[in-house]
């Protein structure tokens, strides 16, 4: 099909074609193909708008334009009439076209009566330069091409120094204007019209661009239409070889090498992580390493395997804590005993209060008195500690237990692989290889991110009863799946180390 006339950019497409030019491609053209939004996913983005809302009262008595983005030609309309407008001090949402590119924009904060600040809200704690500069560089360009007058175009992003007091937040204190006018301005001049170019380009042709997948694809994001382009992929890709940086990744691609056991068994730039992975991979068998069985036999009977689940909310949610201060609310445990008996108990915070007190004293209850604890990456161990020094009469029994931890994690990737692994070591990839009858698929929550979201939704606002409910049920059932998911784990483990020796 000949496209007769390229469609608009817009400023997400234009951010989509600096990423990938076969992504801005299909996000016009074929948005049907994207990948669907994962629960972890839209947590991101639900607390990117939430931040976005709460901005908007830094700049009070302002004006949203409220016309969906499919309606855009009557949000420029609403746009330009309140533009004139000098009573009002702000708009939130304003709506430009120009060229061929259209934008809305966080917040248009009048400062005379016929010039404003353009300002961006990003939910993150600093500016990051190759993702917000362009950014607000294309609606700068934009606005300004729609003759607006621009004084400062800035970032606002969320100050992580700041602590809550309580009662309504100091949105003075929470947020960080950051003026980066004059790098907006250089990228509008030195980058912008190349990249325009090569997207109006990209969107008149027949076809995407053949583009191969590459690390581009995850980076600074997962490609919405990941999935759709790696369908047909050979296994093992060289982007599954650990820790591949850019230069490593650019030289076997430019040697035609796209996979791990097209990797000649003489090149001399592996790790020894990543000859590991393609040893496995080429051999098609599992590596184990001569260390697992005695690594494994350090673990000490009851053998508690624990998970933590926190809340690490950009807009803090109790007094005393920062933005994105990680608040746990959630434990499980499964514990063997030295028979073999496997059981399991588990906490959630009450709705409303701080749950880290509840937290600490039931979990210190529950904990057998001796024997190894397992967790599956160092996150526990800083959860505790800091714990520990918020909680300072808790601290020598908290400490304490940071010298019984074992981290599965590390023994896993120190010590086994599996080619089912995918480059993976999270216990998601795990788990399927080593104990293929456990899943996360059927879990309403299924990530962390997901869970701390639904947390936040449970204990913070107006959520109706029955969907706390249905959230606590979902939550508790999640976080006993981590650490039974441990369990698999380990006896999956034990077992190959017997069977290597």
């Amino acid at each position: 099909m000949t496209q007769q006339t390229a469609p608009q950019l817009s400023k997400s497409r234009y951010i989509a074609g600096l990423q990938c030019l076969k992504r801005l491609w299909l996000e016009v053209y074929r948005h049907d193909l994207a990948d669907e939004v994962s629960a972890g996913q839209q947590a991101l983005f639900d607390s990117g708008t939430a931040v976005g809302e709460l901005a908007r009262k830094r700049f009070p008595d302002g004006v949203l334009i409220q016309e969906p983005y499919y309606a855009h030609a009557q949000a420029v309309r609403s746009t330009q009439a309140l533009l004139s407008d000098v009573f009002r001090p702000a708009l939130y949402e304003a709506a430009f076209a120009w060229q061929d590119i259209r934008t809305r924009v966080d917040i248009l904060a009048r400062v005379t009566p016929r010039e404003f600040d353009l300002i961006e809200v990003k939910s993150s704690t600093s500016l990051k330069k190759k993702e917000h500069i362009p950014d607000i560089a294309i609606q700068l360009y934009i606005t300004e091409g729609c003759g607006v007058p621009v004084r400062r175009a800035c970032l606002m992003h969320i100050d992580n120094s700041y602590v809550y007091e309580g009662g309504e937040h100091d949105l003075d204190r929470l947020f960080t204007l950051e003026d980066v006018t004059d790098r907006a301005r250089r990228y509008i001049e030195t980058e912008l019209p190349a990249a325009l170019e090569g997207m109006r380009g990209t969107l008149q042709q027949d076809a995407a661009p053949p583009i191969e997948t590459g690390r581009q694809c995850a980076a600074p994001y997962r490609c919405s239409f990941y999935d759709h382009c790696h369908q047909n992929q050979p296994p093992h890709p060289i982007l599954e070889l650990p820790r591949l940086g850019k230069a490593g990744y650019e030289q076997l691609s430019n040697a035609g090498i796209r996979t791990i056991d097209a990797v000649p068994p003489d090149y001399p730039d592996l790790t020894e992580l990543q000859r590991r992975v393609w040893k496995s991979v080429t051999t098609g068998q599992p590596h184990i390493g001569p260390d697992l069985a005695p690594r494994l036999r350090e673990i000490r009977a009851p053998i508690t395997f624990m998970d933590f689940e926190t809340l690490s909310a950009a807009v803090p949610v109790y007094i005393g804590t920062r933005p994105y201060q990680n608040i746990p609310f959630q434990w499980s445990l499964h514990v063997r005993d030295a028979d073999g008996a496997l059981s399991h108990s588990d906490f959630l915070g009450d709705e409303g209060a701080d749950p880290r007190e509840d937290f600490i004293d039931s979990l210190l209850t529950a904990l057998p008195e001796q024997g190894s604890i397992v967790v599956y990456s160092d996150y526990e161990e800083r959860v505790l500690r800091q714990l520990a020094s918020q909680y300072p009469g808790h601290a020598d029994r908290l400490l304490g237990l940071c010298e019984r931890l074992v981290d599965l994690l590390h023994i896993v990737r120190e010590n086994y692989y599996h080619p089912e692994f995918h480059g993976s070591f999270s216990i998601k990839s795990v788990l399927p290889a080593l104990a293929p009858e456990s899943t996360y698929a059927q879990l309403d929550i299924a990530d962390g991110r997901a869970a701390s979201a639904a947390y936040a939704r449970m204990v913070v606002g107006e959520t109706p009863a029955s969907e706390r409910a249905a959230i606590r049920e979902a939550l508790l059932i999640y976080c006993a799946q981590d650490t039974e998911a441990m369990v698999r784990v380990y006896d999956a483990l034990v077992a190959a180390s017997r069977g290597a020796g």
